[in-house]
Formats: C-alpha cells, sequence, structure tokens
C-alpha cells in the first residue's frame, strides 16, 4: 500500500531516513536501532517476580519477539502503546530456535524525536506489511465475483453487505497473528476462498456457484467487526465475546430482512456457510457444514489460511538447510524449495 494512503490509518506523518534492516534479513547478533511497528505488548513477571515486557514488533516483511527485561521495562514500558510506532535500541538474539530481539530502550517515535531531532525522509510503507497484491486490482476482482452470482436478491445481499463494508473489507488483515495477517489480508484471503469455489463449481453439478461464490465472499465478512484497526489490530469488545462467524451471521441476517425473497431458506442456507465454516466444532465452528456450499468453503478457506502461514513461515525462516524451523501450530518443518514439475 502506498505511503499516501497508508498515512490515513497512521497517527501522523513518521518521517525516517535511517538504515532500515528488513525483519527476514536480520541474523543473530545484529545491533538495533531502527523503527518498527508495535503490534503487541504484554507485561509479564519472571518466576523471581521481576517485570519484563513481551512484544511483537511488526515491518513489512513480517513480524519478531522482543523482550525488554527489567531495567528497560521499568524505563520505558510507559512510552508507547500497541499500534505505535517505536524507535527501538537493542541487539538481536536466538532464543529456542527463534530470533528475537532484546530491547535496551523503546519509545514512541514522536518521544524519540523531541530528544534527538525530526528524522527525515522516511516512507511509511517500510514498517507496516500489507498484501503483495494491489488493492484495487483485488477490488475488482470481487465485484466481478459479485456479478457472477445469479440470483437477483442474493446478489443483492452480497453487494449490500460489502459496499457497507468497503473501507474496512479493502484494509483489515485477516486475522491478528496467524494468516494473512497484514493490511488487505482479509480482501486477499477471501479472493482465495471465492474464487477457489467460484472456479471448482463450474467442474462439478453437486454445487450451486451463486450459492458457493456468495458464501466465499461473506464467510468472514464478520472479521470487520470482530478487529478494530487495520494496523496492530486487536479483538473488539463484541469481537471477544461473539467472534466473527456470529457477528458474520448477524449481519447477514440484519442484511437480509431488507430484501424480498422468493425463497426463504436462501439467507438461511448463506447463514450456514458462515457458522460452519471452521468445519469442526473443536475448531470454532457453531456447526459442522450440513450443504455441498459450505463444505466447499470450509476446504479452501482451510486450504488459503494454511497455504499462507506455510509462506510467510518459509519467507521469515532463518535456518540453514533445505527445510525451515518447526511450525508450532501446523506442527512440522517445511521445505523452502519448489516444486520440480516443471
Amino acid at each position: 500500500m502506498c505511503a499516501e494512503r497508508l498515512s490515513q490509518y497512521m497517527h501522523g506523518e513518521v518521517p525516517y531516513a535511517l538504515m532500515h534492516v528488513l525483519i527476514q534479513d536480520m541474523r543473530p547478533g545484529q545491533r538495533i536501532t531502527q523503527c518498527f511497528l508495535a503490534k503487541q505488548k504484554t507485561q509479564r513477571a519472571t518466576r523471581s517476580g521481576d517485570a519484563y515486557l513481551e512484544i511483537l514488533l511488526a515491518d513489512k516483511s513480517g513480524t519478531i519477539p522482543a523482550r525488554a527485561w527489567a531495567e528497560a521495562t521499568q524505563r520505558f514500558a510507559s512510552q508507547f502503546d500497541e499500534g505505535d510506532f517505536v524507535f527501538v535500541e537493542g541487539r538481536t538474539e536466538t532464543y529456542r530456535n527463534t530470533l528475537q530481539i532484546i530491547v535496551e530502550s523503546i519509545r514512541r517515535l514522536e518521544e524519540h524525536e523531541k530528544e534527538t531531532g525530526k528524522i527525515s525522509g522516511f516512507d511509511p510503507g517500510i514498517l507496516v506489511p500489507a498484501s503483495a497484491r494491489d488493492p484495487d486490482e483485488m477490488w475488482s476482482e470481487l465485484t466481478d465475483l459479485i456479478s457472477s452470482i445469479s440470483s437477483e436478491p442474493l446478489r443483492e445481499l452480497t453487494t449490500l453487505l460489502i459496499a457497507e463494508n468497503e473501507e474496512a473489507f479493502r484494509t483489515f488483515p485477516a486475522a491478528v497473528q496467524y494468516h494473512h495477517a497484514y493490511l488487505g489480508g482479509l480482501l486477499e484471503h477471501t479472493l482465495e476462498v471465492a474464487g477457489g469455489v467460484h472456479h471448482y463449481a463450474k467442474t462439478t453439478s453437486a454445487l450451486d456457484q451463486g450459492m458457493a461464490t456468495a458464501g466465499g465472499i461473506l464467510h468472514d465478512i464478520g472479521k470487520v467487526r470482530e478487529l478494530e484497526r487495520p494496523i496492530a489490530p486487536r479483538y473488539s469488545f463484541e469481537g471477544q465475546l461473539l467472534g466473527h462467524l456470529l457477528l458474520g451471521r448477524d449481519m447477514v441476517r440484519e442484511a437480509a430482512s431488507k430484501i424480498t425473497w422468493d425463497n426463504p431458506h436462501i439467507p438461511e442456507l448463506l447463514e450456514h456457510i458462515i457458522i460452519s465454516h471452521h468445519g469442526e466444532l473443536e475448531f470454532g465452528a457453531a456447526i459442522v457444514p450440513k450443504t455441498a456450499e459450505a463444505i466447499a468453503v470450509y476446504y479452501f478457506d482451510n486450504l488459503s489460511a494454511r497455504l499462507n502461514m506455510v509462506e510467510m513461515h518459509i519467507a521469515q525462516d532463518s535456518e540453514q538447510g533445505d527445510f525451515t524451523d518447526w511450525h508450532g501450530l501446523l506442527k512440522r518443518k517445511f521445505f523452502k524449495g519448489m516444486g520440480t514439475g516443471d
């Protein structure tokens, strides 16, 4: 995302002329004196009772965990918040096969500038991870998918929900942490799911293409209410209590009440796709998928999320050799090369 558009979501213009080492290029033993986005900040205590900070820092290439121990915590814990651009001094080291930064000082960029003077020439896009895809191009693809829905009331409902939430849908991440966790990630993930279901539906009579496409487009619509702010996202109050499946169901139900339906089961079938798209109760689904379209959306959603996690893990991996470090969530290492089927 370009700096001009990104600036709409920031606290203000951020000048920055220092040499920036991307997180993906960092190695153990490096001296760090540069800016990051502080995505998460948690104060904890050691077994002996000393306070320390767990911080998740980010730039456009990914994220890196950081720790500020007792003395640094006492001095700097109150000098920045989640969502701030921060100036960090410290060093990199490896802990349990994971690269991290040991923070010696960290403060909100504005506070750093008060002491050291303005830094000029910063492109804010350096610090904020964003989809590699052009947002306008993705939006055009999404509107094309919507226009392909043959059922007029179903197309009207999908158009209404996407139009009402366009700004959030274009900019929000698909998740806080695990997959597509960057600006534009929700739109990118939605296209992967909806596009996959749409094209697969052309190859089989088992799926209603319009319902499958609408379900793919709207399966994560509840995330525009579940999350707050596109940069350094966090869960909203209703997001914590209800989650995006139920919030999305409610959004579909509200929109459907404004439309005349020849078949009253159509919005209920769409609601079912949304509340079942996690596939299993143990993974957060409100009910298991009971229609062909719901099953298809579940599998394409899972495929999109997992492949993105693999891609991000490989991109951020610092292990030597052909395979990555262990992926805690997917519970395996991954081959870092490409397939050989030229």
